[in-house]
């Protein structure tokens, strides 16, 4: 069957809800800062969540137009808050922003519950929290015409897609985990390779998880065999969220 190509919809970007939202992203990441900068976590761990941040943001650049095209997702092409454009999409600055706030700060927290060895129960109890508040600021640039899902996606009822939820909350918690195995090997200047890091773990949760699905939607197939993709995407999920709960339980038995 020969591969669908899904046109992409084409309209001007709301600049008040753009500007709107942006300022949101900015205040939200720049109290996360505050918090690190005026509390104990900067003299505890030093540079870690800034790092954190800068790497994040970085895998935005690389990644985000590569799987908008494949998971089919848009932008307006025409943006006053495009920061650049890359593989037909243009990406407004709230993108990288997001990524920092986001899988940054949710990575941060994870590697932070893990290394207080949380259970597994508090493990997924997170995950749940986190695939929520991405599912609520995605859905926000949806209903704003900010930015939204396009083509036959599966598990798009209400908001974004929730197999999409599922997986950028992955990302963080498979960041976090890799935080855990690798912060004891970086000390000095070799926690500059945090600054890489982020897209290594992004590009391969998301690749990896979202493979089901962004088959069936480019490929043309049935909507039942893309629902199938959705639920396969969401399952992949939690298998990585089991195996990063079980490294946790672990962490708290030998801490016991």
């Amino acid at each position: 069957m020969p591969t669908t190509i899904v046109p992409v919809p084409v309209m001007p970007a709301p600049p008040v809800a753009g500007a709107a939202f942006l300022i949101g992203t900015i205040v939200i990441m720049t109290g996360i800062l505050l918090w690190w900068a005026l509390g104990g976590e900067r003299k505890r761990q030093g540079w870690v969540l800034p790092l954190i941040f800068a790497g994040t943001a970085l895998s935005a650049v690389m990644i985000e137009p590569v799987y908008d095209n494949t998971l089919l997702y848009w932008y307006p092409d025409v943006n006053n808050l495009a920061f650049f454009r890359a593989y037909d999409r243009t990406i407004p600055w709230f993108v990288p922003l997001g990524y920092a706030w986001f899988f940054g700060g949710s990575a941060y927290l994870v590697w932070r519950v893990i290394e207080g060895g949380a259970s597994t129960a508090k493990i997924w109890k997170l995950f749940a929290a986190t695939a929520v508040v991405d599912w609520l600021a995605v859905s926000i640039c949806e209903w704003l015409n900010l930015s939204a899902f396009y083509g036959n996606q599966p598990f798009h009822i209400f908001g974004s897609p929730i197999w999409f939820s599922f997986c950028d909350a992955t990302g963080g918690f498979v960041l976090g985990a890799a935080l855990a195995v690798f912060m004891p090997y970086l000390k000095g200047a070799k926690r500059l390779w945090l600054l890489i890091l982020p897209s290594f773990t992004y590009a391969s949760t998301l690749g990896s998880t979202t493979a089901p699905v962004s088959l069936a939607l480019n490929s043309g197939w049935s909507t039942p065999v893309v629902w199938a993709g959705g639920t396969a995407t969401m399952l992949m999920c939690m298998i990585a969220i089991h195996v990063i709960a079980q490294m946790s339980d672990a962490r708290q038995k030998a801490n016991a």
